[in-house]
């Protein structure tokens, strides 16, 4: 922890003084508590040389502090990566989900490697971690996660007393949501956020798991870094990625249906990501196409990091 050392500020005016020869005293009867004046006798000179030198000396002592100790509590600790054993998979954690919205009662706790990116704006207020068993999205009331959780990184999650929720078939933790219309909503303090997402060590990024055909696009992989191979662009509903907002106008997500046999896969882009206005594939184009796979309802779809995960045959 950071602390400040202030030097005191003393009052010398306030102070026992050494005098001059001749030079009257006041002094506090201990008797009576009234001052008289007359001449200083030798111990109270002594005492006040004394005192004198002690309150010099403390001066001194804190005006010399290294400057190490001159720290503001504001200051960031240094990051220690933790180091926990997980008690549960992420596939086992999302089926404890019971129909509804479920609090976790147990000491439970995941891992897994961060997926997902907000650099470039197409993820809003969560990021998704994944395992050898799958992906889950957590639901986090911040923005800029991408300086805290970085790609490749092991997170950790002490999933008790937090909220495992669905929306249009995507099982995601959180907290109890003051929403009905919501299983579950963010977690939105420091501290909470703190004792229950947990930074472990860096690692370099995830290799998406390559899909090469339709009968590998399952609900296993819901959450999970995936690249679509030769994917064919058939449908979009606009000739950018999406609609940036603009004076009068309001974003719009871009919708653009890319296919793996007879399998579609909706890449969907916020208008707030950085490559919204970007212009996309022509239509009938080829792809290799990476993103984190989603659902709603009965639909896939794919959510980009970035354009970097668009590469045209």
């Amino acid at each position: 922890m950071k602390r400040i050392y202030n030097t005191p500020t003393y009052n010398f005016n306030q102070t026992k003084r050494v005098l001059g020869a001749g030079e009257p005293v006041a002094r506090v009867s201990a008797s009576n508590g009234s001052a008289s004046n007359g001449s200083a006798s030798n111990g109270s000179m002594a005492r006040g040389l004394v005192a004198g030198i002690i309150n010099m000396a403390i001066i001194s002592a804190l005006l010399l502090l290294p400057a190490s100790c001159a720290r503001t509590f504001d200051e960031p600790e240094a990051f220690v990566p933790a180091n926990f054993q997980p008690t549960h998979t992420i596939a086992q954690l999302k089926a404890m989900r019971a129909g509804g919205p479920t609090e976790v009662l147990d000491d439970i706790t995941i891992s897994g490697k961060v997926v997902s990116s907000d650099a470039e704006g197409n993820f809003y207020r969560s990021f998704f971690i994944q395992d050898e068993t799958g992906g889950i999205e957590i639901k986090i009331g911040k923005t800029n996660l991408q300086s805290y959780y970085k790609e490749g990184q092991t997170i950790y999650v002490k999933a008790r007393h937090l909220m495992l929720g669905s929306y249009g078939g995507m099982v995601s933790i959180g907290e109890r949501s003051l929403e009905p219309r919501y299983e579950n909503g963010f977690i939105d303090t420091d501290l909470r956020i703190k004792e229950t997402i947990i930074r472990g060590t860096a690692g370099p990024k995830v290799a998406p798991y390559e899909i090469t055909s339709q009968s590998q696009i399952t609900d296993s992989r819901l959450g999970t870094l995936v690249t679509l191979k030769n994917a064919k662009l058939t449908r979009r509903n606009m000739a950018t990625w999406a609609q940036k907002a603009s004076g009068n106008i309001e974003a719009v997500y871009g919708e653009h249906t890319f296919q793996i046999g007879t399998r579609n896969v909706l890449v969907r882009t916020s208008g707030y990501a950085k490559f919204a206005s970007e212009p996309a594939p022509s239509l009938n184009s080829y792809a290799d196409v990476t993103g984190i796979l989603t659902k709603y309802n009965t639909t896939y779809q794919l959510v980009l990091n970035s354009l970097d995960g668009v590469v045209l045959k």
